[in-house]
């Protein structure tokens, strides 16, 4: 990434090392003030850490999703997030930030 990083978060303090439920996504957006840092344009480092088993998609919509759909392609999304996490749940995630893309793109 080329931008300064502007805030990291490291879901290391946020009770994994399974992330879980849309709930619980919703609920740590606003405690990090996510909506915020879109609207400000932050850019953000996003640290999973290796000994994480899971990040479900209902976490990481109910977390990064409106950011996603803000973005309006993975590659606006990736310039501001930036994720330092094992290789195996990067392709995951991936796959979740397209989900967010497609889903806002059936009820545009």
């Amino acid at each position: 990434m080329n931008e300064k990083v502007s805030t990291v978060i490291d879901l290391a303090k946020y009770n994994g090392p399974v992330y879980t439920g849309r709930q619980r996504g919703e609920l740590l957006r606003e405690t990090l003030h996510l909506d915020a840092m879109d609207a400000e344009g932050t850019t953000v480092s996003v640290v999973v850490p290796t000994e994480t088993y899971t990040v479900s998609s209902s976490f990481f919509l109910g977390l990064f999703g409106p950011s996603v759909v803000k973005a309006g392609s993975k590659e606006a999304f990736y310039k501001r997030y930036d994720f330092q996490a094992p290789a195996f749940l990067q392709e995951v995630m991936d796959g979740y930030v397209a989900r967010a893309l497609q889903t806002r793109n059936l009820f545009a």
